[in-house]
């Protein structure tokens, strides 16, 4: 199995066709359709965007075809606090799909397990807590270099 089909075999598991998942990845579909064509191998920079969004996946798997296509014991692959990104409405759609399906579904990643870690961290806004802003001036800007400025009486 070459990278391609192993490509095609992520998209067919996690439900996606070409488009929804290049947008999950974050790449451009004429990328993914040269790849998915035979017409060019997927670059080191299309590896990565899947394992980043995929982190189950096994990158011996993905780049070499050696063991099984997830990590074992559905460890996930370190995150970073700067590539977390939120899911699409659409991969959460799929989900709910699958769910309604009476599909088995993957337990949830880690950038899902640790969005969530955050938010319930994080202490709840209260009246006391959070101070009063009100807007004083407001300031327009014209293309010829001209302004409005706009003050509270």
């Amino acid at each position: 199995m070459d990278e391609k089909e192993r490509i095609e075999k992520i998209m067919e598991t996690e439900g996606l066709n070409a488009t929804q998942f290049a947008l999950e990845i974050g790449i451009q579909g004429s990328t993914l359709s040269h790849i998915l064509n035979g017409r060019n191998k997927p670059s080191l920079d299309v590896i990565k965007r899947i394992l980043n969004r995929f982190r189950t996946i096994s990158s011996d798997w993905l780049m070499l075809g050696v063991g099984s296509m997830y990590r074992s014991g559905g460890q996930a692959q370190q995150s970073f606090p700067f590539d977390i990104k939120p899911q699409s409405p659409s991969s959460m759609s799929d989900m709910a799909q699958r769910q309604n399906q009476d599909e088995a579904v993957p337990e949830p990643s880690f950038e899902a397990k640790e969005r969530k870690y955050i938010a319930e961290s994080r202490p709840a806004a209260t009246a006391s807590n959070v101070p009063v802003k009100n807007i004083t001036r407001i300031v327009v800007f014209y293309s010829d270099n001209s302004f409005d400025e706009l003050v509270k009486q």
